[in-house]
């Protein structure tokens, strides 16, 4: 099938993957069929679904060849990193294995945080029901017998813990700097030599970052902000304790690690291979796949799934089906009856309307009025400034950008709406969480960032904001 989606010019690209919104996949459903859930319900899915598939590729690097395993990790919630351990351990069919897992799900954030990501965590630590979900998903994927859970704070375990015992150590518990900096010296004492110490969340290195902006940001004790260097988003107190114990480590999309020389730390010679989700997310993750006669195509879980792409109702007029193949097919049927079917507008700009008509697309000026066109013989001459052609809409999209620029060539304010900040930008009505704090929507990074955090959204209209706003705030109070 590989080669089969490439000649349609598609590539597997999981970098820009984002959770899904699969309504018949809930954490009922999961429960009831036992299966593992990893999804928005009791913020169950944590992390960009790249650094799943870099962790899991990173404990091949680090495990294969082994006879026998320990593993600690430091923060388990759902279970996601353990289990992806779990699943690489069991793939290289390592006979002797262990999983140690520390977390006391408790309630993790004070009052300060007050934004939706962290309020839902209170809630489902409270009321041990994120506990109850890590145990399930363990269960449910067969790795009962390898993971050893220890529920207490990891300055309680650690010390009891032995040293130079561990082939891998990972840290995701708290992201306040003087605990950071406890579980990194612990992990230091309790790697054997050649091992490793990973972990989450190091989303930029001291030295890229704004330092008074830091300074303030660790005076106040702050989880997660945006760094106005580089307008991304970062967690402060993960940041400056690995930057005070190591002199330099491997990070990529936030995940990082070091490799244990005798008394030396250094860089290990990993290398990034061909990425793929693990299992056990693959059904809470819409992994890209490419273009397609104005789709945007995405596998989802056992099957796929096309997007239109000019269309304000993308979600509503989404397209399912069991295999690319017939994916494909079904798009080329409905270009076929597009290709015949009556001019109709795809996209409205300040200045055109943007029509697909017979198989391409046309940009005519607003100027010219109601106007039937398409009735007349227009050849194959453009008529510029007034009325142009091309064969696919991002073409079109570009000859009208290049005439006739967007109104809003920088972000603007349309209106605060329940916590969020709607801005217009490019054409589109972003939702920024005003927790987030200050957002470079300029930065294409940063927006990549808070779609996979839940903290930033976006509609055709003003209109389609809103309801996504309280869209939003109905699945944090069912969650």
């Amino acid at each position: 099938m590989a080669s089969w989606i490439l000649d349609l010019g598609m590539q597997r690209v999981i970098a820009d993957s984002r959770i899904a919104i699969i309504p018949q996949y809930s954490l009922q459903f999961a429960r009831e069929h036992h299966k593992p859930y990893f999804g928005r319900q009791l913020s169950a899915f944590q992390s960009p679904p790249v650094r799943y598939a870099l962790l899991a590729d990173l404990a091949r690097y680090a495990l294969r060849g082994r006879s026998a395993v320990r593993i600690l990790e430091i923060g388990s919630w759902a279970g996601a990193s353990a289990i992806t351990f779990g699943t690489v351990v069991r793939e290289l069919q390592i006979p002797v294995r262990r999983i140690i897992c520390i977390d006391q799900w408790s309630k993790y954030f004070v009052d300060e945080d007050s934004s939706l990501h962290y309020r839902s965590m209170n809630a489902a630590a409270t009321t041990r029901e994120i506990q109850k979900l890590f145990q399930h998903n363990v269960q449910v994927c067969g790795l009962e017998e390898m993971i050893q859970v220890r529920n207490a704070n990891s300055r309680e375990v650690l010390p009891e813990l032995e040293s130079a015992a561990f082939d891998l150590v990972y840290i995701d518990g708290s992201h306040k700097k003087d605990d950071v900096l406890y579980d990194l010296e612990q992990a230091k004492r309790l790697v054997r030599n050649g091992a490793m110490i990973c972990g989450d969340d190091l989303e930029l290195l001291k030295s890229e970052i704004d330092s008074d902006a830091h300074q303030l940001a660790l005076g106040k004790d702050t989880d997660f902000v945006v760094d106005p260097r580089t307008g991304a988003s970062y967690h402060p107190g993960v940041t400056e304790a690995i930057a005070t114990v190591f002199n330099d480590v491997w990070q990529e999309h936030g995940l990082w690690c070091v490799k244990r020389s005798g008394e030396l730390w250094s860089i290990p010679d990993f290398q990034v291979s061909n990425l793929e989700i693990p299992t056990h997310l693959q059904h809470a993750v819409e992994i890209p796949y490419g273009l397609f006669n104005g789709y945007e195509l995405f596998r989802q879980g056992d099957g796929f799934v096309a997007y239109p792409m000019a269309s304000p109702h993308w979600f509503q007029n989404r397209i399912v089906c069991s295999s690319i193949e017939e994916l494909a097919l079904l798009l080329d049927a409905i270009e076929r009856i597009d290709q015949a079917r009556a001019p109709r507008i795809v996209e409205s700009r300040d200045s055109f309307n943007i029509v697909s008509y017979k198989g391409r697309y046309w940009a005519i000026s607003k100027s010219l009025g109601p106007t039937e066109l398409f009735r007349e013989r227009l050849g194959e001459r453009d008529l510029a400034p007034l009325l142009f052609s091309a064969d696919t809409l991002d073409e079109v999209k570009a000859k009208v950008h290049q005439l006739a620029p967007p109104v809003s060539e920088s972000p603007c304010l349309l209106e605060t709406y329940q916590g969020y900040n709607l801005v217009e930008y490019e054409g589109i009505v972003w939702i920024v969480a005003i927790a987030a704090g200050p957002v470079d929507l300029t930065n294409l990074e940063t927006k990549r960032a808070l779609l996979s955090q839940g903290r930033l959204m976006c509609a055709a209209t003003i209109e389609g904001a809103r309801l996504a706003v309280e869209r939003r705030s109905r699945e944090g109070q069912t969650s």
